[in-house]
């Protein structure tokens, strides 16, 4: 039997509560908010960039200045795990757009991604950019003080598979608030403009997230309570060694049925655990660059164990190996 989900927070007041704090002042006069647009659709003009377009133009009219960036537009190769950015804490080696879409990144306070639904999940460009994050990882000075919102197009319900914890990824791997989001469906290019609530719900992504930034305290209350996570808002869970979880945060729920319903509890030591996510991603980055040392020191050892590997022959299969004249 499935069971429609609840969320409920006991003693805890403030509902939906993102822990990520915005530590920024109201805008002066002469300094705007930068806002930028992330569209993940080759189509120009479709239903995810429309509703981009929406969100861009309602931060616009909040006094804030836009900017959108196709992300199909640009030479995005994939990573190469070479690990130096980590290990030698060197600049990426890869000659493509990368830097370019980071200097963006950097520059901007609030960021609105934008995909439509790929196969269960975002379009590829998007877990291109993601798989290149390791080389900003140790640039957390630039990441700070800015906030996210996502914007989802699919065809119809039924499909969304990890369409959201895949872009809400982008965000909680830089330590980027979510302050709100957004899940529509509309099948052909620019259709999602005759559903006026869909159009309105981009137009509120907007101005929420310039209000977030705009905010002295910021927004520590979630724009939606549907969510299950009360951090990544989320409703991504994993049964981990018999514990409910959530998927991307690890905040472990207390599920009880209530009226024929999933009731999913969590506490306040669990939503605790929210304001140490960072520090657990950069422990996790510290790891990794001390692995390289102890890498070097067991190479030698790998290398032997490699030539197993490395003498026994295999037919690889590749696109210069094809008999073209058969």
């Amino acid at each position: 039997m499935i069971f429609p989900f609840e969320i409920f927070f006991p003693n805890t007041p403030g509902g939906n509560a993102n822990f990520y704090k915005i530590n920024r002042s109201v805008v002066s006069d002469g300094d705007y908010l930068k806002i930028l647009g992330l569209v993940g659709s080759y189509r120009k003009l479709g239903n995810t960039e429309v509703l981009v377009r929406e969100a861009l133009m309602s931060a616009k009219e909040m006094g804030a200045e836009i900017e959108m960036l196709r992300l199909t537009d640009l030479n995005i190769k994939p990573c190469k795990g070479c690990m130096a950015c980590v290990f030698k804490n060197s600049d990426c080696k890869i000659e493509d757009d990368a830097n370019f879409f980071f200097s963006k990144l950097f520059e901007a306070d609030g960021i609105i991604l934008g995909s439509p639904i790929y196969i269960f999940g975002p379009a590829g460009i998007v877990k291109m950019i993601i798989d290149r994050f390791l080389q900003i990882s140790t640039k957390s000075q630039k990441l700070a003080n800015k906030a996210g919102a996502i914007i989802a197009v699919g065809g119809a319900p039924g499909a969304e598979g990890t369409i959201m914890p895949g872009l809400a990824s982008f965000f909680m791997f830089l330590g980027i608030p979510i302050v709100d989001q957004m899940l529509v469906y509309s099948h052909g290019p620019g259709e999602i403009l005759l559903h006026e609530d869909a159009v309105e719900k981009a137009n509120q992504i907007g101005r929420e997230l310039v209000e977030a930034l705009q905010n002295d305290q910021a927004k520590t209350k979630y724009i939606e309570n549907s969510s299950v996570c009360p951090i990544c808002h989320q409703n991504f869970l994993v049964l981990r060694n018999g514990v409910l979880e959530c998927g991307l945060c690890h905040i472990k729920a207390s599920p009880k049925i209530k009226n024929g319903k999933l009731i999913l509890e969590f506490g306040k030591t669990m939503l605790k655990k929210g304001e140490e996510i960072q520090e657990e991603i950069a422990e996790h980055i510290e790891n990794l660059s001390e692995t390289g040392a102890k890498y070097l020191k067991l190479k030698d050892e790998i290398d032997k164990r490699k030539e197993k590997y490395k003498n026994f022959t295999i037919k690889e299969a590749n696109p210069q190996s094809v008999d073209k004249g058969n």
